[in-house]
């Protein structure tokens, strides 16, 4: 096991302010209702009880110690949740569409995709991906993914659209799907190396180049496509819907209790999802998961608010972040279907990197306020306490 700093993993644990964090990646996306459990159990006995959903569909227990950790990788290897190594865990940065089989929208099976895929990068020559080098794949349903993954994978009924970082540039045949994304992973680690400094994501490596270049080298014909627009939902996702329940955690974040909870009115299991939100098929009441802190309304003001989990459980933190962002969150009614406001506890914006109408970010123990722009974006005020930036934002000071 090796401690490190950015993208940690089981085997590779990163010290925050709160101990030792892991992630955890479920192949696509998937939990049973027993491994939920055992999640739940592992972190409130070795951690410190603090699931965090990331912005990748995979979960963070943090306030381990280096024991802990150890005890937390052998409790979970019965449920298929441990790689084999450090390397193949490092590569299988994959994110999948989690409603497939429920969507009827959808135009391709995602978690099947996704598992090959998923195999293909941990059985082949992948180990010199860059940690955050990530691969989705869309159903191409009602719930799109965005632009969340270096290599995108988007089913259509003429076939799966290939996207570097985002942009549509090539369309091949489902079973030749998971073949065009190992090629331009292959193509980035070609073509990398070839520039000063060695880009990270596929995006600066386009900036540089363009896409011919990378799509030749994949052996991938490049194709004009005009993708219909396609917006995520809210309202479609959480609550009551036929067949599955959607349940949100406040900031992203659950207690060891509410994952218990949710483990234990899915007999069908549980579906991760990149927006903070976890998808429970079959027919589990509303009530229990409000009554548990979950949040189940699409109009809660909470879910148009990004905030990291700041000071003390981050080390890079200067400030609290969530209680500012409880208190902020209801200032303003939900307005659009994306966050209006970001909390950071420093310049990185761990929980959001895009621009938003007002983003609070912690400097040497005060807050700075950035009007539509990022956590590392120049600032309109500086040096607020907490009191402050409610006040100005209660007066409409930052209005959105």
């Amino acid at each position: 096991m090796t401690v490190r700093g950015a993208c940690p993993g089981l085997f590779r644990p990163m010290p925050t302010g709160d101990g030792l964090l892991v992630r955890l990646r479920p192949p696509a996306g998937r939990l049973t209702s027993a491994a939920a459990e055992a999640i739940a159990t592992l972190a409130a006995t070795h951690g410190n009880g603090a699931i965090d959903l990331g912005r990748r569909g995979g979960l963070q227990l943090r306030g381990l110690t280096a024991a802990g950790v150890a005890a937390v990788i052998a409790g979970l290897m019965p449920f298929g949740l441990v790689d084999a190594d450090a390397a193949g865990e490092g590569v299988r940065n994959v994110v999948a569409s989690p409603l497939s089989d429920l969507d009827p929208a959808a135009c391709l099976d995602a978690t099947a995709l996704a598992r090959q895929l998923e195999a293909a990068l941990t059985a082949g020559n992948f180990a010199d991906l860059p940690a955050k080098f990530g691969f989705a794949v869309d159903d191409g349903g009602a719930f799109p993914l965005g632009a969340i993954a270096d290599v995108g994978l988007i089913g259509t009924p003429a076939g799966v659209v290939v996207t570097l970082a985002g942009a549509a540039v090539a369309r091949v045949p489902p079973g030749q799907a998971v073949a065009a994304a190992l090629a331009l992973a292959h193509a980035f680690l070609r073509l990398a190396p070839r520039l000063d400094p060695p880009p990270r994501r596929l995006a600066a490596l386009i900036a540089a180049l363009g896409p011919d270049p990378v799509l030749a080298a994949a052996g991938l014909t490049p194709i004009t496509l005009n993708l219909p627009p396609r917006v995520l939902d809210r309202a479609a996702l959480l609550g009551r819907h036929a067949g599955r329940l959607g349940v949100a955690a406040p900031f992203g974040r659950l207690t060891a209790a509410q994952m218990s909870t949710l483990a234990e009115a899915a007999p069908a299991g549980l579906r991760l999802t990149p927006w903070a939100l976890v998808v429970v098929p079959g027919s589990a009441t509303v009530d229990r998961f409000a009554a548990a802190g979950l949040i189940v309304d699409a109009a809660d003001p909470r879910l148009f608010v990004a905030a990291c989990p700041g000071a003390p459980g981050c080390a890079a933190a200067s400030v609290a972040t969530r209680p500012l962002a409880e208190q902020l969150a209801r200032l303003r009614p939900a307005a659009t279907s994306g966050a209006w406001l970001h909390v950071s506890g420093c310049a990185k914006g761990c929980a959001s990197s895009a621009a938003h109408a007002v983003t609070v970010v912690g400097r040497a123990g005060l807050y700075d306020v950035v009007a539509h722009g990022r956590a590392d974006d120049k600032a309109i005020r500086q040096g607020l306490t907490a009191e402050a930036v409610v006040q100005a934002l209660a007066a409409g000071g930052f209005a959105p």
